[in-house]
């Protein structure tokens, strides 16, 4: 029975929900991401404007560590030449 879903009519029916449910899934993991990094941009540029160096040097750290991570997954996901391969 299990060979129902990888074989036949529903394999890719099977494979495309699974795309589908990674996608949204993805998604949201991302747009919570984007909404950490903005509440992190603004509590840098308070930092800034309450002249606490220190502060503003640790949320630039942070920062740039999520800009690296939103750089490595979008590289991951990118699709080769038009065609994704998930």
């Amino acid at each position: 029975m299990q060979d129902f879903f990888w074989t036949g009519p529903f394999a890719s029916a099977s494979v495309n929900l699974q795309n589908f449910t990674d996608g949204l899934y993805f998604a949201h993991l991302f747009s919570d991401s984007l909404k950490e990094r903005q509440r992190i941009e603004k509590a840098h540029a308070k930092a800034i404007a309450d002249d606490d160096l220190e502060l503003a040097i640790a949320k630039k750290t942070e920062l740039d560590y999520l800009d690296g991570i939103f750089k490595l997954t979008l590289e991951m996901r990118a699709p080769i030449d038009g065609v994704e391969f998930d």
